[in-house]
């Protein structure tokens, strides 16, 4: 009897360590919040580097010409912007567009003033899985990713104000 239980009591520590190792490989990966550090131009010709911005609040804004839903979203981070930019908000437009042109003229449209980041090879919103567009990441000023979210309805607005009112007041 012995036998049987060490047995037992060896495969179940093995079956648990399995376990373990297995969730605790991928929980590990999935719990990595960060957000990938970028650089990209912007269309007027400066620089940008997301790691620059540790301690604000940051707004990532993918958008595109071809997305119906985009020129609302970059008008209401506009507004935003300008509702919480005193307090720590910074506002990135990412941009994929092959052609800046575009990207020019539809924020211009929209009466963008903050940057527009043109990413047209789509490295940096392949970082973010920017696969729906729009997509709002706000990101902390630690630098974490703390929220996502696609186009907004109404009541969607509302958990985007929550989640960026929290950011802001940490």
């Amino acid at each position: 009897m012995d036998a049987r239980h060490h047995r037992r009591g060896v495969a179940a520590r093995l079956v648990l360590a399995a376990l373990l190792a297995a969730f605790g490989a991928g929980a590990t990966a999935a719990e990595d919040p960060s957000a990938p550090d970028f650089a990209l131009a912007s269309t007027a010709g400066s620089n940008y580097r997301l790691s620059e911005y540790r301690g604000e609040v940051v707004a990532l804004v993918f958008w595109a010409s071809w997305c119906g839903d985009c020129r609302r979203e970059l008008e209401r981070f506009e507004r935003l912007r300008r509702t919480y930019g005193s307090v720590g908000l910074v506002v990135l437009g990412v941009n994929l567009d092959q052609e800046p042109g575009r990207a020019v003229a539809l924020a211009g449209a929209a009466g963008i003033g903050y940057p527009v980041l043109i990413d047209a090879g789509k490295d940096v919103s392949r970082s973010y899985r920017a696969d729906d567009l729009p997509l709002i990441v706000l990101i902390d000023r630690n630098g974490a990713i703390r929220a996502r979210h696609t186009a907004l309805d109404e009541r969607d607005e509302q958990g985007l104000l929550v989640n960026l009112r929290d950011l802001i007041d940490e």
